[in-house]
């Protein structure tokens, strides 16, 4: 129990460091969610396999999953870029790259039924968890107050809600799309693990006070693709 209170806690501190070094940050992080259509989901997976570098060729990818529950037919993928000039760089180049229009943008249009996108700031520097295999969660809170009300109360929820059999991935604010949003992404050791996620919010005092500035949420859990860079 001892060594478990101090793993805890050293999770703790390394999220409240990583934190203080990365809010003067300029990087955006693009959250984006792709409905399937769903006879097409095999061959849109199979095809992006085979040519997703044609697209990390131009900016870093984190992760990439397909959804398991909360989301039917939805692949959601998280993508890395130095500021928002850069973003607008990349989308530029993609427009002009014959090989990625041909070999796949052009031939997957057909096969999205919808497109979703949210412009992200970190509050916690993502990291790959330490682990491979498990399960990911993504959370999306919609916040009915101000951010300087509720983004101390969700660093220290997130904080709390550290686990031996979960880890803290991503911890971010929007910046377009949804506003005054908080999106957080956890692996888990197994699907079964999950389940305790939600329940340890609500066990939380920081997740209760949390809670209180909450209008909506979401939940979403995912399994990582094997091109996926977070496993």
């Amino acid at each position: 129990m001892l060594r478990s209170m101090a793993q805890n806690s050293t999770k703790m501190i390394g999220a409240a460091s990583t934190y203080s070094s990365s809010a003067g940050s300029n990087k955006v992080y693009e959250l984006r969610t792709y409905d399937l259509v769903p006879q097409k989901v095999g061959e849109f997976m199979a095809l992006s396999k085979e040519k997703m570098h044609l697209r990390t060729n131009h900016s870093v990818l984190l992760g990439y999953w397909t959804t398991e529950l909360g989301g039917l037919n939805q692949v959601v993928h998280l993508w890395e870029y130095g500021s928002l000039a850069e973003r607008a760089g990349v989308r530029a180049k993609l427009g002009g790259d014959a090989d990625w229009q041909a070999q796949y943008f052009q031939r997957i249009l057909p096969w999205l039924q919808k497109q979703d996108n949210l412009t992200l700031t970190s509050l916690v520097a993502p990291a790959p968890a330490a682990e491979t295999g498990g399960a990911y969660e993504l959370w999306q809170l919609n916040i009915k107050t101000l951010p300087q009300d509720w983004t101390g109360l969700l660093e220290k929820a997130a904080s709390e809600l550290q686990a031996d059999n979960r880890s803290l991935c991503g911890l971010f604010k929007s910046e377009f799309g949804p506003m005054n949003s908080a999106v957080m992404i956890w692996r888990h050791d197994s699907l079964d693990s999950a389940r305790s996620l939600n329940q340890d919010l609500f066990r939380s005092e920081a997740g209760k006070d949390l809670w209180n500035h909450v209008a909506s949420s979401e939940s979403k859990l995912m399994s990582a693709v094997p091109f996926s860079p977070w496993k």
